[in-house]
């Protein structure tokens, strides 16, 4: 039975090492005779098969940003009573949900490879993330519950439906999942905090687009307050500010990275037990903040690191790649920080072969 959620509201629009690891940032209030659910499972059959009780493997590929959606998704999963087991007993998991990348071949290839050995042994399959909210006609989803990137929140329906037989589709375009969510962290040492889903460019080699859209802000508050909650928690020691273009954040709810990055590092403990880590940027939207980008970068309790992809030396071929920057911004970009943040580990991209360059193009780096 199919159940396409789309058809129904046009409102929609690294593995765990082992499962000590499992960490709730926020706990479910649900309980029972004084027991929470998570308490309760743990005295029933790992085969059981009463709903809110089975055994889950997730597996993530992708950036930092996936990591935290698959975070979220295990922390509502293990906050209604669902098990989560690691790679080592995936074979005996009831479900797997396979969290997805579509920015490079070799990720989805390894998700398909995943997906026909679950389909071989009849195992029930949730497939998340940007492959099937980009491309959902694609063959290997045929037939399987698909979660698109904004709909992380309804996992735990999407898994129900799952279990019971059901094909479910929840790829519509909706708003975005609140950051308070319950979340099991990968690492308990880092805490992702997505500042935005999508981006403002239109690159002409980008899949990532596709699926994660145009520019979808949080509120700065919402934010801030994640960011204190996770500073405050002893047993993080990083926050990862996580985005498909950091530089951009904030143009669509009239704030800006310069106005965050000033408020996220004011709530950082002056001690310095947790410090913050900035995503990648590109070069379009980050040229008007390189100064007070560059004094948080100098901060004591941040890292000295940004990622900021050239991927072309040439502007012709940045032209053929809508990039929407000159080699010249690049250089702007890179040297401002260099100078003013001492230090600095200054990362880049580049593409070779693009379609259409010259064997010897001419680079102006």
């Amino acid at each position: 039975m199919t159940i396409d959620i789309e058809d129904l509201s046009k409102e929609d629009a690294g593995p765990l090492s082992s499962s000590s690891q499992l960490v709730v940032t926020l706990q479910s209030s649900a309980s029972r005779k004084g027991r929470s659910k998570q308490e309760r499972v743990e005295e029933l059959d790992p085969d059981s098969a009463v709903p809110g009780t089975q055994s889950i493997w997730v597996k993530t590929f992708g950036c930092a940003h996936n990591v935290s959606d698959s975070e979220y998704m295990m922390g509502q999963l293990q906050a209604y009573g669902y098990r989560l087991v690691s790679e080592s007993e995936k074979d005996s998991a009831q479900l797997w949900l396979i969290n997805s990348c579509t920015v490079k071949s070799p990720s989805q290839s390894a998700m398909a490879t995943i997906i026909a050995a679950g389909k071989a042994t009849g195992k029930p399959l949730l497939v998340a993330g940007c492959v099937p909210q980009g491309d959902r006609k694609a063959a290997e989803l045929k037939g399987l519950s698909l979660l698109g990137v904004g709909a992380i929140d309804r996992v735990v329906e999407a898994v129900e439906a799952t279990l019971a037989g059901q094909q479910l589709v929840l790829l519509g375009r909706r708003k975005l999942p609140d950051l308070d969510l319950p979340k099991v962290r990968k690492n308990q040492h880092v805490e992702i905090v997505p500042l935005s889903t999508g981006c403002l460019g239109a690159c002409t080699y980008c899949k990532t687009k596709h699926a994660r859209g145009q520019l979808g802000s949080y509120r700065p508050e919402a934010i801030v307050r994640r960011v204190a909650a996770a500073a405050a928690d002893p047993m993080v020691r990083e926050v990862w500010l996580s985005s498909e273009d950091t530089g951009a954040y904030g143009r669509d709810v009239g704030s800006s990275i310069a106005e965050l990055l000033a408020r996220c590092v004011a709530v950082l403990p002056p001690d310095g037990r947790t410090l913050l880590r900035l995503g990648m940027t590109n070069p379009p939207f980050i040229l008007q903040h390189l100064d007070a980008v560059a004094e948080v970068l100098r901060h004591p309790c941040v890292f000295s690191y940004l990622h900021v992809p050239v991927q072309s030396g040439s502007d012709a071929v940045l032209l053929r790649m809508n990039r929407e920057y000159t080699v010249a911004e690049f250089r702007r970009v890179a040297d401002t920080l260099l100078r003013g943040v001492p230090g600095l580990e200054l990362a880049t991209d580049i593409i070779a072969g693009f379609p259409g360059e010259p064997a010897a193009v001419p680079t102006q780096l």
